[in-house]
């Protein structure tokens, strides 16, 4: 609600004048509200990102003069009063709830460095996989306990880290050198689990924040995967150079590659079967995933020494970009508009760029591309303020 409608609303007698008042009233609060608590966490985040670092300087400063047990008491004392204090101020007293979900966030940051500072004494290999999943292990309790959106996008964000260093587990950077160009690939799939391993936690109503946390992660991943498998360089031959015919994936990938894309068919078959958020699109979304993971599973065990892959996967970005505005105002879901409007704006500028840079003058290239985003801009941030009023309302 705002001031334009609370006024459409006594201009057409719906409300009284002191009603009209006494809503302006409390919209300026929420506002205010509002904008202090967003204050507030940003300040509280600023303020634990800077206390975490110094923290892990003070202990790497001092790494030297200290025993193996001391360090490991600093670092462990460190990460749970972090997390004692944070649930203290947010759960129990609940008067600094922004600062106390800010210190239960640093604890799980402080927990992530004490294991890979206790690796270090050790002189465990910093960049095994293992050490990552240790890390993800160790803050999945909190993501089911205290249901918070922070912790369960770090949870995800060190799984997308663990899954490539699983795949590129004990490889010297010349034996993995030729496994990184299938990364898009590889992250695609991983989109596609992350997407389902979230819709089945709607089956629980209080798994809810979770679960979208984890479906628009594995939406930005799996875009991020489609739009660098847009370019030939990725899924093609660039000036008669294909970089796929002289990198030739390991063993250890493609088995690393087979594990997650089973892992996604069992998940979008149970989201298929059960439907855990009841949605009308729940259908939609299931068959755009096996789709996804069939065209990602076909281009890597079917190569082509023509163009045709990025043609393909330039089509599907778009068929996603519009699906996701489709399911974004279908849901009045503003989140996937703005993602899908992104992508649209992203996708036209390169595009843009590979079919006219070369058949345009320079001059005449920068006019007419500055005029496109120009236009384009206001035309897609007028419609996206009018969506976000309309899904408001």
């Amino acid at each position: 609600m705002d001031e334009k409608q609370i006024e459409q609303w006594l201009k057409d007698g719906i409300i009284t004048k002191e009603q009209a008042q006494k809503m302006l009233a409390d919209t300026s609060q929420y506002k205010k509200e509002q904008s202090s608590n967003k204050l507030i966490v940003a300040i509280s985040t600023i303020g634990t990102i800077l206390l975490g670092i110094g923290v892990i300087l003070f202990i790497a400063s001092n790494w030297m003069r200290f025993s193996n047990i001391f360090k490991v008491v600093i670092l462990l004392g460190a990460t749970f009063g972090s997390y004692y204090v944070g649930y203290i101020c947010r759960y129990q007293k609940q008067n600094l709830p922004k600062a106390g979900a800010s210190l239960i966030f640093l604890g799980a940051l402080l927990f992530g460095a004490t294991v890979f500072l206790v690796a270090q004494m050790y002189h465990i290999n910093a960049n095994s996989h293992t050490l990552m999943l240790i890390w993800l292990i160790g803050i999945v309790p909190l993501v089911y306990t205290l249901k918070t959106t922070p912790i369960a996008a770090l949870a995800t964000f060190l799984f997308y880290i663990w899954a490539a260093l699983f795949v590129f587990r004990n490889f010297s950077f010349q034996e993995a050198c030729g496994d990184f160009f299938y990364l898009p690939v590889l992250y695609l799939v991983v989109g596609v689990l992350a997407f389902g391993i979230g819709a089945l936690h709607y089956l629980s109503d209080d798994l809810k924040a979770v679960a979208r946390t984890y479906r628009i992660s594995g939406i930005k991943i799996g875009m991020l995967a489609l739009f660098l498998l847009t370019f030939r360089f990725f899924s093609g031959h660039y000036d008669n150079f294909n970089i796929r015919a002289g990198a030739m994936p390991s063993r250890q990938f493609i088995t690393g590659l087979i594990i997650f894309s089973i892992l996604a068919l069992i998940f979008i078959i149970i989201d298929r079967i059960l439907n855990p958020s009841k949605s009308k699109t729940s259908i939609l979304e299931c068959y755009i995933s096996l789709g996804l993971l069939t065209v990602a599973l076909v281009f890597f065990f079917f190569p082509s020494t023509t163009n045709i892959y990025p043609l393909l996967f330039n089509l599907i970005l778009a068929g996603i970009i519009f699906t996701l505005i489709f399911i974004g105002y279908q849901r009045e879901d503003i989140r996937l508009v703005n993602i899908g409007m992104s992508y649209l704006v992203v996708l036209v500028v390169v595009r843009y760029f590979d079919f006219f840079w070369d058949l345009l003058p320079r001059a005449m290239f920068f006019m007419i591309g500055g005029a496109i985003l120009i236009i384009g801009g206001i035309a897609i941030e007028k419609k996206r303020r009018e969506l976000k009023k309309q899904f408001g309302a």
